[in-house]
């Protein structure tokens, strides 16, 4: 990887930073100083090409952190291109990374981006953008052109000619329609008019360039209602040519912007949700990924609910979840395993175990909690593993999330968790489990941590008593309430009144 392959790689990871761990300044300040030093090898241009980053025609890993962060960023922010100098400034750098990192405003054309940039005011960095409105053509102004071809390349030439005649270039063939003016309703009457396969190949070609013109100008009700126009008269073909254009038609339009804009409209227009779920459900694994970025970016729970009832019902979320359990970002792994565990994803289940092994706890924490849910033998199996795990917070989940079982296994497990815990607060968390659990050798346990004398008569710490005498209270037991009326009377002021409130609110 050359110089601007580097470059790209320490950008990515700033914007991720930005993005995620906006706390984590020492690893931001890092990841600036290195793009500072490549930059002065020479200018970079990053360009996003089909979801996937390029940095002077060069492809970057997407593997590595960050890469699909950016791509998928400049995608929303309508960006083609950035084109940086050479020996740019750190504050210039660190500025063009914040606006990268903020929430787009969906269909601007960049115009949001451009506004930042400006303000920003750098001297060697320039956006090139998409725009729905003419943008002039100058030496110092960065040129601005849609692209035909679906990559980014731009020149003011092509510019100048895009001005001039505004004619689309659609799989090789020019075709006339103005979609600044002409309405799907149009072009739709046109399809159905048709009357051979080639005739509908190119009906289609313009009701695609139409769907793509429409995300490009901020129109997602008119991209979603294109969407269902295809989708519903290709269901009702019989197999053939024809129905093999309509099928090629909708997996061009199975892009992410596309198919994002549809998604953003199930909470917006509740009326026609199912026929937005018609168009993710058809579109497959696209459509799952677009709901799925929809959910955990939503901005309210109303949002997220209604995302989330559709969501459950496409045949191809589950699989689409338990395929983003392999990313390399921890925090896309961690959102995947919470979604399957609400949506008691069963099928899910080996997955999830195996995410018990993963590198960041977080994870770890998420994949316990979703196996809870699941609710299953060897989800269980793999809780009770995880009382033993190298994180003490993914311990004190563990060990929350094993007491829904009341039996002697847990109870078994909690106790010699205990014995081994070096952690107070994992210990304190394993005490109230054991409250919970309230089997016999739980209860057991209890009366002999909340005593007043430990191994070899020496006196136990204050907090560790009151930990089991709450815990007492909380199993209610008779055994358990026998020993806080004894309890009641102890030498030690904390477990004495602790031992009363348990015993008061045992009573209510």
């Amino acid at each position: 990887m050359d110089y601007s392959g580097t470059f790209a790689r320490h950008f990515s990871r700033l914007v991720s930073l930005l993005m995620h761990e906006v706390g984590n300044v020492d690893e931001q300040k890092v990841s600036l100083r290195a793009m500072v030093a490549v930059s002065r090898n020479g200018p970079v241009t990053l360009t996003a090409q089909d979801w996937q980053l390029v940095a002077n025609d060069e492809p970057v890993p997407g593997a590595l952190t960050g890469v699909k962060d950016v791509a998928a960023q400049m995608a929303a922010h309508s960006l083609l291109e950035i084109q940086i100098g050479e020996k740019s400034g750190p504050a210039d750098l660190l500025g063009v990374a914040r606006i990268i990192a903020t929430a787009a405003k969906p269909g601007d054309g960049g115009a949001q981006a451009r506004k930042k940039l400006a303000a920003l005011g750098p001297k060697t960095i320039e956006f090139v953008t998409l725009t729905p409105e003419p943008v002039a053509v100058s030496s110092d102004a960065p040129t601005v052109v849609a692209p035909t071809d679906g990559k980014a390349g731009v020149n003011a030439l092509a510019a100048r000619r895009a001005q001039e005649a505004p004619t689309l270039v659609v799989g090789g063939r020019s075709t006339a329609p103005d979609f600044a003016k002409v309405s799907a309703e149009e072009l739709f009457d046109a399809l159905d008019g048709t009357k051979t396969p080639d005739a509908s190949t190119k009906a289609l070609d313009d009701i695609v360039s139409l769907a793509e013109h429409s995300v490009r100008v901020g129109k997602p009700v008119a991209v979603g209602d294109i969407l269902h126009g295809v989708v519903r008269r290709e269901t009702k073909l019989p197999d053939g040519e024809t129905k093999r254009a309509y099928v090629l038609a909708i997996r061009r339009m199975s892009k992410p912007a596309l198919l994002r804009a549809v998604a953003t409209l199930i909470p917006k227009k509740p009326e026609r949700k199912q026929q937005y779920f018609e168009v993710l459900e058809r579109t497959g694994d696209e459509g799952a990924d677009a709901l799925i970025e929809q959910i955990t970016q939503a901005q309210t729970s109303d949002d997220r609910k209604t995302l989330f009832e559709v969501l459950v019902e496409l045949p191809n979320a589950v699989p689409a979840l338990v395929r983003m359990l392999g990313d390399s970002r921890w925090f896309v792994v961690r959102n995947a395993a919470d979604l399957l565990g609400e949506m008691v994803a069963t099928r899910a289940e080996e997955a999830l175990v195996g995410l018990l092994r993963h590198t960041d706890d977080r994870v770890r924490r998420s994949a316990t909690n979703a196996l809870l849910k699941l609710g299953t033998p060897n989800a269980f199996k793999g809780i009770y593993d995880a009382v033993s795990d190298t994180s003490p917070e993914v311990r004190m989940q563990a060990a929350s999330a094993i007491a829904t079982r009341k039996d002697g296994r847990t109870s078994a497990t909690l106790i010699r968790a205990i014995e081994d815990e070096a952690d107070a607060d994992v210990q304190m968390a394993m005490i109230a489990a054991l409250g919970r659990v309230a089997t016999p050798e739980a209860v057991q346990k209890l009366v002999k941590m909340a005593g007043p004398e430990g191994r070899l008569f020496r006196k136990k710490a204050t907090n560790i008593r009151v930990a089991a005498v709450q815990a007492l209270g909380d199993a209610r037991t008779t055994v358990a309430l026998t020993a806080l009326k004894e309890l009641v009377g102890d030498k030690e002021k904390d477990v004495r009144e602790t031992a009363t409130r348990a015993l008061a609110h045992a009573g209510r």
